[in-house]
């Protein structure tokens, strides 16, 4: 057997048992997800106390497994600012009225891709944030790429948020002095970061070069788009490294370039295996259009091998036995019979 009949084999059994699990798989990987998540956002704000016993965090996220995408999107409208308020009470205000504002702008008509920006967010706390813009482009709409920026603004403007709001900061001067730094030339440097605008820029040339060539009817489109796609990102981030001064590690792109390319195969050759050797271009029309129509096939192998089971008919055997023996051995055997 071929290496990449191997491989097509072992992807078919492992989809065969994923659909036969499917529903004990799904709650159970939700459920880690969103424990994750709510974990690592009230350990990143620093809060110790009742919300973050582990009994609290695996009840919300019992909860969440069973909830729509739309009281997910809002559920971390509401519990974010909490976790961010036991700690500053001013930021947690602060960052209420920002997720709110945007909850009903954007959050509540969009709300599985709102899901991206929680995803962004999470995804820049382990250093794989590329892997979901190659996964977004790949198998997602153009609205993605606004959640991925949404979440991008959000982690490099939080940190610097909570550098101008003091935890000390509760009188009514103090919260007035805050807001006019915010509001001020706070609010200038913040939203002229380098380092964010130059993410924001290269996260938007390479969702929309993977966008646009996985959507074209060519032969491989998704590699294609996976491999210049990160081509433009590696590219993208050296030359704002050279010229530009930003603070990220040269030697952390290239490496998370190499392993999100991987990933990104690996993610799209479980989803999809065509056979573009079979790819027909099927013509038709009707009273009003003329249709071009490019199928391609899947890959699929039959695993079932038939067994050839040989049956022996008795009767056919003797016959052949006895058409084997000579006529004169049966004389033989006669007269020597006869004689006794």
């Amino acid at each position: 057997m071929k290496a990449n009949e191997t491989l097509l084999i072992m992807r078919q059994n492992l989809i065969r048992i994923y659909k036969q699990h499917e529903y004990i798989i799904m709650p159970f990987l939700k459920f880690i997800i969103i424990f994750s998540i709510i974990t690592m956002m009230s350990l990143s704000v620093g809060y110790i106390g009742i919300f973050n016993k582990v009994e609290v965090l695996l009840f919300l996220s019992l909860v969440a497994t069973f909830l729509p995408e739309k009281w997910m999107v809002l559920g971390f409208v509401l519990l974010m600012p909490v976790y961010i308020a036991m700690s500053n009470i001013v930021l947690g205000g602060i960052w209420f009225f920002f997720l709110w504002v945007l909850y009903l702008l954007f959050m509540r008509l969009f709300p599985k891709e709102s899901l991206l920006i929680i995803g962004t967010i999470v995804c820049f706390k382990m250093g794989t944030e590329a892997l979901l813009l190659v996964i977004a482009g790949l198998f997602g709409s153009y609205v993605c790429i606004i959640a991925i920026i949404i979440g991008i603004f959000i982690w490099f403007v939080m940190p610097q948020v909570a550098q101008i709001v003091q935890p000390s900061a509760t009188g009514k001067d103090e919260i007035l002095g805050v807001l006019t730094s915010l509001t001020g030339g706070g609010l200038k440097n913040i939203i002229g970061d380098k380092t964010m605008l130059c993410t924001i820029v290269v996260f938007f040339i390479v969702f929309s070069i993977i966008y646009i060539i996985n959507k074209q009817s060519i032969d491989y489109a998704a590699y294609v788009a996976i491999g210049i796609g990160m081509m433009m990102h590696l590219a993208g981030f050296v030359l704002a490294i050279l010229f530009l001064n930003i603070n990220i590690s040269m030697s952390k792109i290239l490496m998370t370039t190499i392993l999100v390319t991987f990933v990104a195969l690996v993610v799209h050759f479980f989803s999809k295996a065509l056979d573009y050797q079979r790819a027909e271009v099927v013509s038709f029309e009707d009273e009003e259009n003329y249709y071009y129509v490019k199928v391609v096939p899947k890959i699929l192998i039959n695993t079932n091998h038939k067994r050839v089971k040989t049956v022996y008919n008795t009767k056919a055997d003797q016959k052949e036995y006895i058409s084997s023996i000579s006529m004169s051995q049966i004389i033989t055997d006669k007269e020597i019979h006869i004689n006794k």
